[in-house]
Formats: structure tokens, C-alpha cells, sequence
């Protein structure tokens, strides 16, 4: 039996005004801060609706226009939505993804996909039944500079790449290991796994084919039992790869690099208190060019410097580019592309390789 829906207004999850004919009816499971800025944006995307929200909390009722709010996902009527976002803790995504695509509904689920590879090709295997593709979110895509430092790489125009690194680092805050991401049984992992996925994204963007030369990790700070700093070093063919992820770096870190045998692509921030977004792009030796008056000018001056601010709207982004193709929208092959639940799977089953490789590392 179904119990009747609460019922949940504008000032907790964006604008909820009911769905138009035509419109994608869109379910947003879990309103933790990812699925309440998820449902905000569908308010902002055309063609598509908030349709019902889930979440065992209950949500207060404001404003006008409200949708249905159920306590589970037992209890959404399947007619009720055409899709679904999944935002909930690491260790109830795989269920809940598991039944939205039992019963028929494409799903966007924030990463990873699963946290073992088992989990990922189980949820792939179920989602290509479905005639709608379902995606995963690595939103870090769509940061401006990101996604234009990867056109950048795609398009050769670095030359031949020799050289990426890429850092994230979080500063946390006193309660931090209270929360379900540093615990090991929610979490399912440590930092590699959140957030470091983002960033064997779009390694794997970059060379498809890397293999671990060397990884460490430390622990210790957080009485939680995590990795909480860990680097990572890759090869393929010509390019050295290191990827950073730490939960010990106090002050928050966002910087991608890429250096090919032409020139080089400089990304850093990610808005909000990881500063601005901004990208360097520079071309080798370019000091040894004369500037327009006849001097020489440094590397440096010679740089183009983009400055996107500090407006990250790469969820937004992210989810009108999902809803194109859940709608059937042919979208312009250029722009930056939503991560496949092939490609997720490929992201899970490399960080399970590293955690492979930490078992073996002596405990410190």
C-alpha cells in the first residue's frame, strides 16, 4: 500500500512547478547537497520537470507548486517518472540504482558507479536493456576549463602529450569524520574512491590506457581507518601521469595539467572556495618569439589566460546534456559528452586496481 505522498515545496529543492505536457518527468532520489542542487537544476532546463523526490527525511513544505515527496523508493509509483537521479551515500546506490533500472527508467547516478567492479558491470548489464541510455556523474567534465583543456588534448593541439598531473585536495573541516564519506563501511573507500574518481576520469579521458608504476597512501589522521592522502603514478607509451588526491591539505585544490611536445594546457579551481576557474594555455618556447614592440617577451606573458570566475555550473551542465539524450536531442559532437556507464565501469574497475595495490602497501 502506498501512503500518501508529502508533499514538498520550492524553498527546499528549487523551483518544482508540475510538469508540462511533453516534459521528461524526472524522480531525484536522495536530497543530500548534490540532489537538492540536481533538482534545483531541472527547474532551469527545458523539457524537463521534477516529477517526485525521495528521501527518508522528511522535507518541509514551502512555497507553491509543490511535487510528491515519498520516504523510499518503494513507495514511487512507477507511472509517477520517466527518469531518475540517484544521490544517495555510496552504500545504498548500488539497491537503489538496481531497482529504478528494474523498472524500466534510465538513471543518472553520481559517482562512482558501484565500488567494486562487480557493481558497475552488474548496473551496466541492466541499464543496456533499457531503449533510453543512463549515465554517471562526473560533472568535473563540464568545469570550463576542464573541458576545454580535454578539447585541447583531443584535438592534438599540445602535440604529442608527454606529461599530466592532476590534484585534488579538501580541506575538511573538524567534524569531517563524522560524515558518511570517511567512513570506510559507507564509503566504501577512502579518498581514491571520493573524491579521486573525478580524476581517473578524466585520466582516462586523456590516455585510455594507463598503468600504475607506483602508488602511496597514508592514514592516520582521521579515527576512521581511511587513505586519507594518496599519489598515483602512470605510463603510457611516452606520457607520465601522477594523480593526488589528499583529505589532509587544509586549504581546498583543484589544478589539471597537461603538457604535450607543442605546448601546454594549465586548468585550476573549481569555483566556490577552490577559487576560480581559470586555463593557461602556452606553446613551447614562445619567449623566444619578439613581443609586437621588438623585445623579448617570458614564457609566461606569451601565455593565453581564460577566466571563467568562480560560478561552477557543471552540474547544471551536466544534467541538460543527460535530458538531450534522454529526449532524443541530437547534441553538437564538440561540446563536453556525459560519462557512459562504459566508461564509469572502466573508471571503477581502475580505482579497484589501485586499492589492489594499497592492500599491499605497509600500513602507516
Amino acid at each position: 500500500m502506498t501512503r500518501p505522498p508529502e508533499r514538498t515545496g520550492a524553498g527546499a529543492c528549487g523551483s518544482t512547478a508540475p510538469p508540462r505536457d511533453g516534459d521528461l518527468r524526472v524522480a531525484v532520489i536522495g536530497l543530500g547537497l548534490i540532489g537538492r542542487q540536481r533538482a534545483e537544476a531541472l527547474g532551469r532546463i527545458g523539457g524537463a520537470a521534477l516529477a517526485a523526490t525521495v528521501d527518508p527525511q522528511p522535507v518541509a513544505s514551502s512555497g507553491t507548486g509543490a511535487v510528491p515527496h515519498y520516504a523510499a523508493l518503494a513507495e514511487l509509483p512507477h507511472d509517477a517518472y520517466d527518469a531518475a537521479i540517484v544521490a544517495v551515500p555510496h552504500d545504498r546506490a548500488l539497491s537503489i540504482a538496481t531497482g529504478v533500472l528494474r523498472a524500466g527508467r534510465p538513471v543518472l547516478i553520481e559517482k562512482p558507479l558501484g565500488v567494486r567492479g562487480d557493481d558497475a558491470r552488474e548496473l551496466e548489464a541492466l541499464a543496456a536493456e533499457l531503449p533510453l541510455p543512463s549515465f554517471v556523474g562526473y560533472n568535473y567534465r563540464y568545469l570550463p576549463a576542464v573541458s576545454e583543456l580535454l578539447r585541447h588534448t583531443r584535438a592534438g593541439a599540445l602535440g604529442r602529450l608527454r606529461n599530466i598531473d592532476m590534484y585534488v585536495g579538501h580541506g575538511g573541516h573538524p567534524d569531517s569524520a563524522t560524515g558518511w564519506k570517511l567512513d570506510p563501511a559507507r564509503a566504501g573507500g577512502g579518498v581514491l574512491l571520493d573524491p579521486g574518481v573525478h580524476l581517473l576520469d578524466l585520466l582516462l579521458r586523456m590516455i585510455p590506457s594507463p598503468d600504475c608504476a607506483a602508488i602511496e597512501a597514508t592514514r592516520g589522521f582521521w579515527p576512521t581507518g581511511i587513505e586519507e592522502d594518496v599519489v598515483a603514478v602512470f605510463r603510457q607509451e611516452r606520457v607520465i601521469a601522477t594523480v593526488r588526491v589528499s583529505h589532509i591539505r587544509w586549504v581546498n585544490t583543484f589544478r589539471v595539467e597537461a603538457l604535450g611536445e607543442r605546448g601546454y594546457a594549465l586548468a585550476e579551481g573549481r569555483g566556490g572556495n577552490y577559487g576560480p576557474m581559470t586555463l593557461r594555455l602556452g606553446r613551447r618556447w614562445a619567449w623566444t618569439a619578439a613581443s609586437t614592440d621588438g623585445g623579448a617577451v617570458s614564457q609566461r606573458e606569451s601565455e593565453i589566460v581564460r577566466d571563467y570566475g568562480t560560478r561552477n555550473d557543471s552540474l547544471h551542465d551536466e544534467l541538460a546534456e543527460v535530458v538531450a539524450r534522454w529526449r532524443g536531442e541530437r547534441r553538437a559532437a564538440d561540446r563536453p559528452q556525459p560519462a557512459t556507464m562504459r566508461e564509469a565501469r572502466g573508471v571503477t574497475e581502475l580505482c579497484e586496481r589501485l586499492y589492489e595495490r594499497i592492500a599491499q602497501l605497509p600500513q602507516r
